[in-house]
C-alpha cells in the first residue's frame, strides 16, 4: 500500500511570476515554516535569485528545468511554478 504524502501549500510571487512552496505536512520543519511564513518566502526568493538571476527573461519551458534540478531529491519541500 502506498502512502499518499499531503503537502501544505505557501503561494508566492517572484518577478512577476507565480510559483508555490510545497511543504509535507509531516514535515518536522512545517510549524517553524508556518511560524516565519514570510521569511520562508524570502528564501524561496533568494534560492530563486541564485538558480535563475534572468528568471524574467526565461521561457516557462526553461523554468521548469531549473525547478526540477532544483527539486531533484527532495521528499519534503519543492517549489513549482503556480498551477502545476
Amino acid at each position: 500500500m502506498t502512502q499518499t504524502i499531503q503537502f501544505a501549500i505557501f503561494p508566492f510571487t517572484h518577478k512577476g511570476i507565480n510559483f508555490i512552496s510545497k511543504v509535507a505536512e509531516t514535515s518536522r520543519n512545517l510549524p517553524l515554516i508556518i511560524s516565519i511564513k514570510d521569511e520562508f518566502t524570502k528564501m524561496n526568493q533568494a534560492a530563486l535569485n541564485d538558480l535563475m538571476p534572468d528568471l524574467e527573461n526565461m521561457s516557462h519551458a526553461e523554468i521548469e528545468k531549473e525547478l526540477v534540478f532544483l527539486n531533484e531529491g527532495g521528499s519534503e519541500m519543492f517549489l513549482e511554478l503556480a498551477g502545476n
